[in-house]
């Protein structure tokens, strides 16, 4: 028997080798898919969203962005949005950028739908025309603005001011189209007019 006992005591060292490796084998954990809630978020993300053409279509940036499972919808906080209008000058180049006319935006929230083509701007929204001459300068104030960024269109049922060189245009709301700069006001409407001084 003394001359077997290394040999069985190889072959059970084997065994609880094997059984030990079998034992401490963990597959690495998956990550599971939520129902609800937030499944994924960045902090201070900055992204450029480009449309089906290849065109830039706008800039985005915030604080926090969260996918929301339950609706595949993003929500970003702070937002500030860079709507470039539409252009025959189709480059979108950092040079080419800087020189078409774009809409800055801010909110407090900005909620860019599933479809990834209407954005609910949420809280207080700020909408200023950009790469333009002074006098052609517009400012929008408003409230729970719903944006089309293909249509380039905007509308809120919320009270809004327009602000333009010499004029302030108040109503109770208002549907606009960014690229044309028509801008449908509704409900009770207040103009006001001062000549530019001398």
């Amino acid at each position: 028997m003394s001359r077997w006992f290394p040999w069985f005591a190889l072959l059970g060292l084997a065994a609880l080798s094997s059984w030990a490796s079998l034992a401490l084998y963990q597959p690495l954990p998956s990550v599971a898919q939520r129902s609800t809630g937030a499944d994924h978020a960045f902090l201070q993300p900055i992204a450029r969203v480009f449309d089906k053409e290849g065109q830039a279509a706008y800039d985005i940036h915030g604080t926090q962005l969260e996918h929301r499972a339950e609706n595949d919808e993003y929500l970003l906080a702070q937002a500030r949005l860079r709507l470039y209008t539409q252009s025959e000058d189709r480059a979108s180049t950092p040079a080419a950028l800087e020189r078409r006319e774009y809409w800055d935006i801010q909110a407090e929230r900005a909620r860019i739908m599933a479809d990834r083509e209407h954005l609910q701007l949420e809280g207080q929204v700020r909408a200023e025309r950009r790469g333009v001459l002074p006098e052609q300068s517009i400012t929008v104030h408003a409230q729970d603005v719903t944006l089309a960024h293909k249509a380039q269109t905007a509308s809120s049922t919320h009270p809004v001011t327009v602000d333009g060189a010499n004029w302030q245009s108040q109503s109770s709301a208002f549907q606009a189209n960014l690229s044309t700069e028509q801008l449908e006001q509704t409900g009770r409407v207040h103009d006001r007019y001062q000549p530019p001084k001398p």
